[in-house]
């Protein structure tokens, strides 16, 4: 029942910040136009591909917390190690991307009125990176322990401003500047929140980087880093893809569908990260293979009737959220999307089981190995069948990509 309880305080965390998203978006999506709508979730993207700049970190640290759970002093080295190795090399990798602004704007083939505004908004943009990791690892301390509650109270609410400033601050002044600004405040307050909730732990650290400690967390992040680099690319890569090849003009008919089902991705989340550290701490093989056939079971009651739904209504969700325009040529990318969502949830439990056994170094060769051949087919379906193209390469990714995680969890999680 704990699992159970864990996933709803993780799923609760959830909600409120999405009731607020979904008219946040709709009202973005509708002042903004098709353009700067799509280049706005572009912008999302690039912070949550930034997640590289964590090196696997923020899931090297679900586990050690959960492993040193009652081993205060190494619980201090792993926070303060964290802490200061985070802060230094996600400020580097903001000056990297800050350099590249202008060649990425050349790629995205962005109508030359706007490219002046989307550099003013990248840049202001990706000082909200090292605050989205920051974020990241301090809850990931509470997340080891298993206190999901204050997790998600913190998670409520600093989601919930991110969601929501976007729209206030377009509604004060029309523009992209204005939703990036409201974004990046967001991101202030939420590490603000996460600071707060976890400062005692965070001061009585003293801030000391041990290597020994960092070796150990790097041996395991490691892996995940490769997954890390190679995970965001085939997430978000197709509107990076649609843009370069279609121009930015046609991406937000691609994003909408994508980003309502990037939501819908909160409730198969929710449960996989109660999954990880419960795992991550079980010694005993019966108890561990029915928490797995558990999990199974909560994935895909909570998620085949969401399916179902989204496709059967696809075209009305569409019309009432973004309005005529997005439900005529977005509807079939929805349910092409959904069918990969169902698969991509099931994906969840195995991804899981694999790294809580240690074996991160399996789902970061299955990435290596997927991600040559699913670029190939995303530029050949967008070339060839423009933005439904992207949703039926993504979507045949993520069913080749669970069935194989769940024939190597089932081989290494016999232990």
């Amino acid at each position: 029942m704990s699992l159970i309880k864990n996933s709803v305080w993780n799923l609760g965390g959830y909600i409120i910040p999405t009731i607020i998203a979904i008219p946040a978006l709709g009202y973005l999506a509708r002042t903004l136009g098709i353009e700067l709508f799509g280049i706005y979730t572009l912008a999302i993207a690039i912070v949550g591909y930034a997640g590289i700049f964590d090196v696997g970190l923020t899931r090297a640290i679900v586990r050690e917390i959960a492993l040193y759970r009652d081993d205060a002093e190494e619980r201090k080295k792993i926070i303060s190690t964290t802490t200061i190795f985070i802060a230094i090399f996600s400020s580097l990798g903001v000056v990297a991307i800050f350099l590249l602004i202008p060649n990425i704007v050349t790629l995205l083939k962005i109508s030359l009125s706007h490219v002046e505004e989307v550099e003013t908004s990248l840049r202001i943009l990706v000082f909200s990176i090292p605050l989205f990791l920051l974020n990241q690892v301090w809850m990931s301390i509470l997340e080891g322990d298993e206190r999901f509650f204050i997790v998600n109270i913190q998670r409520s609410i600093g989601s919930s401003i991110i969601a929501g400033l976007p729209a206030l601050c377009v509604l004060l002044q029309n523009g992209l500047v204005s939703a990036i600004t409201g974004l990046v405040i967001g991101r202030i307050a939420s590490v603000m929140i996460a600071y707060m909730v976890v400062r005692k732990e965070i001061i009585g650290s003293k801030f000391q980087f041990n290597m020994m400690t960092f070796k150990r967390l790097i041996f395991f992040g490691g892996w995940i880093t490769v997954s890390n680099i190679i995970s965001p690319v085939m997430v978000y890569f197709d509107r990076f893809v649609i843009s370069s090849i279609l121009g930015a003009k046609l991406v937000g008919f691609y994003t909408a569908p994508s980003e309502a089902v990037s939501r819908l991705g909160l409730l198969p989340g929710a449960l996989s990260r109660a999954v990880f550290p419960r795992l991550s701490n079980i010694t005993d093989k019966k108890d561990f293979n029915r928490q797995v056939k558990f999990s199974y079971a909560l994935m895909i009651s909570g998620c085949l009737p969401i399916v179902l739904i989204g496709i059967l209504f696809s075209e009305k969700i569409l019309n009432l959220w973004l309005g005529v325009e997005y439900a005529a040529h977005s509807a079939i990318i929805l349910n092409i999307l959904l069918i990969g969502f169902f698969f991509n949830s099931i994906a969840q439990i195995p991804f899981t089981i694999i790294q809580s056994v240690g074996k991160a170094k399996i789902t970061a060769l299955l990435h290596c190995f997927e991600i040559i051949p699913y670029l190939v087919m995303l530029y050949l379906c967008v070339s060839n069948y423009g933005i439904m193209g992207a949703a039926y390469a993504w979507t045949i990714r993520v069913i080749v990509d669970s069935l194989l995680l769940i024939f190597f969890s089932n081989k290494y999680s016999s232990r």
